[in-house]
């Protein structure tokens, strides 16, 4: 489950929170009480991806098309409601 923390506090505290995150914590920040960003580790702390898993998904992501005019903050505000 990730921690929730606030922009003010994420600049306090940046450090401290990032070795948090290398030790496997996730946090989501937020901006006037509006959760807008993800930070999490960049690879499992068990254990590093394996590089088969990667190149498969990566050759599914190619298969992919993505046809939309909105904007990806219309996506986002669409599924907030």
């Amino acid at each position: 489950m990730p921690e929730y923390v606030g922009i003010r506090v994420l600049k306090a505290r940046a450090g401290e929170i990032v070795r948090k995150v290398q030790q496997g914590m996730r946090y989501v920040v937020s901006v006037r009480g509006r959760p807008v960003a993800l930070i999490i580790p960049v690879e499992p702390v068990s254990e590093a991806p394996k590089p088969d898993a990667w190149d498969a998904l990566y050759r599914a992501g190619a298969l992919l098309e993505w046809k939309t005019s909105r904007t990806t903050e219309e996506l986002l505000d669409e599924v907030r409601g």
